[in-house]
């Protein structure tokens, strides 16, 4: 073999570990946003769960009020903060950030103010939100 040939040899043999990095990287890279996304759509399915579980209960109030237009109305902001409501939010919200691959919600907080429901919760230091409209939520 000349000289030429061997170096063209020794420059296949490094671009072929350089592409063989590359494609480790670009590996390593794809395995962590797929798990990036899979915890954020964990977060999010278990927040928007925990919002089921609060607008039942909302929706239970309106109706028991509808059904006896003579029962004193409980305060929304208590029907909606009891903790009922908020061991079944929590619950539910730990359930579905699971069947996505996330971890146990770290925090969850429920409020009632300002026309809106809102349900926050923390999953590994990101907090997500899920909310809806909730008139009841305006009243002092």
């Amino acid at each position: 073999m000349n000289d030429d040939g061997g170096q063209a040899a020794i420059l296949a043999v490094v671009l072929i570990a350089l592409a063989a990095l590359a494609i480790a990287g670009i590996r390593e890279a794809d395995v962590r946003l797929a798990r990036g996304s899979a915890t954020r759509w964990a977060g999010e399915a278990g927040v928007e769960a925990a919002a089921a579980v609060v607008a039942d209960a909302y929706a239970g109030e309106l109706r028991s009020r509808a059904a006896d237009p003579s029962r004193a109305p409980r305060a929304m902001s208590d029907v909606v903060g009891a903790s009922s409501v908020r061991d079944q939010a929590r619950s539910a919200a730990d359930d579905l950030s699971d069947r996505n691959g996330g971890a146990p919600f770290d925090d969850l907080a429920i409020t009632c103010a300002n026309g809106a429901v809102t349900v926050a919760g923390s999953l590994r230091g990101t907090t997500y939100r899920a909310s809806f409209t909730a008139s009841e939520c305006s009243r002092p």
